[in-house]
């Protein structure tokens, strides 16, 4: 990937940030916010860094935190050769110290699996331990548990090579951000450890498959926005976070925790006119029982049902109601019959008789983009933290 200018800026910020310890900003506490009384047990892998490969992935990390719906079981960490350098940890630890909820994490196996029906028990102890996690995770839960990977599914591959009853036994949804729906080019997640793509695809696990490829099908999970579509009205910790890590700061520079608490708003100022691809927030929605919502020219993402407005009764009651509230079909996933060959290219049928997974489907080509900017919005502006908490103002 070619390292944008901006990013050899984490000297500087470390000097400010050093000198913004004392400016009176709020600490990081607990998360104050009722949770669904029905929680969505869940296993969340990722190939999260620091520094980063995509921050995609620490847009996905705060979504899922910001979802109460979900209670978060275990995360894995893709690609264990990797994390040594650039340890996911440090992410996952800034994210249990702002919202004051915690889980096990444990690092993946190095190496890509040598057939799709590799279990990966030849690759180091150390590597094994995401496997166990997710295996002990299954085993102690009372029900079936929601599983979202985002990166190369090499760990639950494995782990399903190891103990296949298990995971259909207790996996209710699988779902997996990898993938192109045609041949045209072979995807990022899929070159990571093709033998772990076309093994997981063979497994008959409940799997939502949320293709990345190809982006102008309108089939990917993919849409974009600009950080200042999001920066603006985050809270401070929060935006310092994703400052933090686009930066790509050294923890040795910055302590992550001690970022958290400091002020880094001039630093977004860089970080503003860029974009961001994303992939992962449609299907996290689905996973957490979420609806999108169209409430005029805005969208939000609710499991609730949202009331519509008392019906207008006079011309003044005309100029103040507020717009209407519809549920918007933005997305779906359909029943379709994938096959995958040995080179991973796959060839589908939407609705098939046989049917053996469900596929990602954009249903509203032209506002899903808009849409899914507006609810992680909504859902980073109202991040569960503690409620003493300084927000980015534009202007400020």
């Amino acid at each position: 990937m070619t390292r944008p200018a901006y990013l050899g800026t984490g000297i500087h910020l470390a000097a400010w940030c050093m000198l913004g310890m004392g400016c009176g900003v709020s600490s990081v506490g607990p998360a104050v916010r009722d949770a669904p009384a029905e929680r969505v047990p869940l296993i969340y892998g990722t190939d999260l860094f620091h520094p980063h490969d995509d921050p995609d992935d620490h847009f996905d990390l705060a979504t899922v935190f910001a979802l109460p719906e979900f209670d978060v079981r275990a995360i894995l960490l893709d690609l264990g050769e990797r994390q040594q350098e650039r340890p996911g940890r440090v992410p996952v630890e800034q994210m249990f110290t702002l919202t004051g909820r915690r889980a096990p994490y444990a690092v993946g196996l190095d190496e890509p699996l040598r057939s799709p029906a590799d279990a990966g028990l030849d690759q180091p102890a150390e590597s094994q331990r995401a496997i166990e996690l997710l295996l002990a995770t299954l085993r102690a839960s009372p029900r079936p548990v929601v599983v979202v990977t985002a990166g190369s599914v090499r760990d639950v591959c494995a782990a399903f090579n190891r103990e296949p009853d298990l995971l259909r036994e207790k996996i209710a949804r699988l779902y997996i951000n990898i993938g192109n729906l045609d041949a045209s080019q072979e995807e990022w997640n899929v070159r990571l450890d093709r033998h772990a793509y076309v093994g997981i695809m063979r497994t008959g696990l409940p799997i939502y498959w949320c293709p990345c490829l190809p982006m102008n099908e309108n089939r990917s999970t993919h849409w974009k926005f600009r950080h200042d579509d999001l920066f603006d009205g985050m809270p401070l910790p929060l935006l310092n976070f994703f400052v933090y890590a686009l930066q790509r700061v050294p923890p040795d520079e910055i302590d992550p925790m001690a970022a958290l608490r400091g002020d880094l708003r001039p630093w977004r100022h860089l970080l503003l006119p860029m974009e961001r691809q994303m992939w992962c927030t449609g299907p996290l929605l689905h996973a957490a029982g979420r609806h999108v919502w169209r409430i005029g020219d805005d969208w939000i993402a609710s499991a609730e049902a949202l009331s519509h407005p008392a019906p207008a009764t006079s011309p003044a009651d005309v100029a103040s109601s507020p717009p209407g509230i519809e549920l918007a079909d933005v997305f779906t996933f359909v029943p379709a019959r994938v096959t995958v060959d040995d080179q991973g290219i796959t060839q589908w049928a939407e609705f098939a008789d046989n049917a053996n997974m469900h596929v990602y489907k954009v249903l509203d080509p032209e506002h899903h983009t808009a849409a899914l900017r507006s609810c992680l919005r909504h859902l980073l502006h109202d991040f569960p933290q503690a409620t003493d908490r300084p927000r980015v103002r534009p202007g400020a």
